[in-house]
């Protein structure tokens, strides 16, 4: 392996790797909203603070203050919302992962050396999911550049400023997503190990206000609210069969180690080798190589992480160790390249350094040479240029997009487009104070300005008219982009069918909007 190298030197590399990440992000900007609605919930909570009505989720009926989502994020579009809009958000989220491109070179050149840190920084500057995450307003860009650089500066010994920023980066990624949690653990038990008092007790202490804090703001606020236990937190989703059928009931822990199976081989066989090559077509060399090149990274990375941690375990090492397990007992409903987006640095560095050291292995050579550098290289490059042409094959539609955008002529998904259109129709068509029941109820509020809420996911069809009727719905929405509507929204209203009226109809697939009567119709 080789050894670290100080990070003043040598820093040309990283600014070319991130330059390249930024023309690649603009070639492949996407001008469209992300169809999960987060997107759509962060620049709500934006314009909650910017406008002074308070950290809330303003699109519900009863405006309640947020308690899902940590502030930081939101806080940085609400500073932004001044200069600009959507567009503005997207280049934000450019601008961050073009920085986690050149934190990851600093980060490598400390953690494993120059020349793995070149080749894994190569990677992930061409990675289809970090370039995938730099056109969508979500916290997952500012997530991972605060990982980076947390672990970039704890990787400093002794002096006061970098454990103060590493200490500050670590407490802000919490405050980004509770995600973060690992690396906060990470760190205070990487200080433990260390006996230094002073710097534990500093991590303890950055620990105690960031998520201590937000514990105790979350419990407060919805105990005064009397919504305690009405929300549930990420572990209790974490341990349900699946999150999106409460009625199915907790994992039990045969169920977990199924689950966390289950998702070891995702991840390895599918969902890294796409994150860093893209999707090649069917039937072409690389696509049949996908799953064994993934087995092999993810081979290589273990490799590289068990060298390391045998030399030293660092807090990158913990932090690798502490959110990998927490991605295999994640529901495997939520098994996406988007949870492992703040692990694919250190993947890729780790996995890096395994490669030469294999390299090296394989001739019995002690010290680098061309020999025990060709494995390396040649992954590095089959997987560069899999990421390359994914790129280069979605640049003319992202690039007609674009255009079509400007022009005023949608690009979405047709479902979508449909539902947009839906929103559109209510923003002219309906009272401002009218409420509307749908599936993307943040999305719909971002483009109709009409408060409403999800139905909710019970096949008791008298339930979800109820929740309906409780929060003083005056309109729903029956859309073509979920399943759940299906599942849970239709029967309702099959068997409630005076209730609802259709006032709307529009978009292929059609989307329709029902006024809703919340008195039932009495009978002869």
């Amino acid at each position: 392996m080789s050894s670290p190298a100080p990070v003043g030197g040598g820093s040309w590399p990283g600014l070319v790797l991130a330059s390249v990440h930024l023309l690649l992000g603009l070639l492949l900007f996407d001008p469209t909203l992300f169809t999960g609605g987060d997107n759509a919930g962060y620049m709500i909570l934006g314009e909650a603070l910017i406008s002074g009505t308070g950290y809330r989720d303003i699109y519900l009926p009863a405006a309640p203050l947020h308690t899902k989502y940590p502030p930081l994020y939101p806080l940085l579009l609400a500073a932004l919302t001044p200069l600009g809009g959507l567009q503005l958000f997207k280049l934000a989220s450019l601008g961050l992962t073009t920085s986690t491109v050149w934190m990851t070179y600093r980060l490598g050149t400390r953690l494993v050396g120059r020349l793995p840190a070149i080749l894994a920084t190569t990677l992930l500057a061409l990675s289809p999911v970090l370039l995938e995450y730099s056109h969508w307003v979500l916290s997952e860009a500012l997530f991972v550049l605060l990982v980076a650089t947390a672990l970039l500066w704890l990787q400093h010994d002794g002096t006061t400023l970098p454990l103060a920023l590493g200490l500050a980066a670590a407490g802000g990624a919490f405050l980004t997503r509770t995600a973060g949690l690992p690396l906060l653990a990470a760190v205070v038990l990487f200080l433990a190990l260390e006996r230094k008092p002073w710097r534990l007790a500093a991590a303890i202490g950055t620990a105690a206000v960031t998520a201590g804090g937000w514990w105790t703001y979350q419990r407060l606020v919805l105990s005064a609210s009397g919504r305690a236990g009405s929300q549930p937190t990420y572990l209790q989703e974490m341990l349900l069969r699946n999150p999106y059928d409460p009625a199915a009931g907790t994992a039990a822990p045969a169920d977990l180690v199924v689950r966390a199976t289950d998702n070891a081989w995702r991840y390895a066989s599918e969902i890294l080798p796409r994150a860093v090559a893209g999707s090649p077509a069917e039937g072409t060399a690389l696509s049949a190589a996908l799953m064994p090149l993934g087995l092999l990274l993810a081979g290589l990375a273990f490799a590289g992480w068990a060298r390391r941690s045998g030399r030293r375990v660092g807090p990158a090492e913990l932090f690798a160790l502490l959110y990998g397990l927490m991605l295999l007992l994640w529901p495997t409903v939520w098994t996406d390249q988007r949870f492992l987006l703040p692990l694919l640095p250190l993947i890729l560095l780790y996995a890096s350094a395994g490669a030469l050291g294999a390299g090296r292995w394989l001739r019995r050579r002690s010290e680098p040479g061309w020999a025990g550098l060709l494995p390396a290289l040649a992954l590095t490059a089959v997987l560069g240029i899999g990421a390359a042409v994914s790129s280069i094959t979605r640049m003319p539609d992202r690039i007609q997009c674009l255009a079509a955008y400007r022009a005023g002529s949608a690009c979405d998904p047709p479902a979508f487009a449909s539902f947009y259109e839906a929103a559109e129709w209510t923003a002219r068509s309906t009272a401002p104070e009218s409420i509307v029941v749908s599936r993307k109820p943040r999305i719909f509020y971002w483009i109709s300005g009409r408060r409403g809420d999800i139905y909710p996911y019970s096949s008791d069809t008298d339930r979800v008219v109820a929740g309906m009727q409780r929060i003083g719905a005056d309109y729903v929405v029956v859309d073509a982009i979920s399943g759940t509507t299906d599942r849970y929204l239709v029967p309702a209203l099959r068997a409630h069918l005076a209730r609802f009226q259709t006032v709307y109809e529009g978009g292929d697939p059609p989307t329709f909007v029902l006024r809703f009567d919340p008195q039932p119709v009495a009978a002869d």
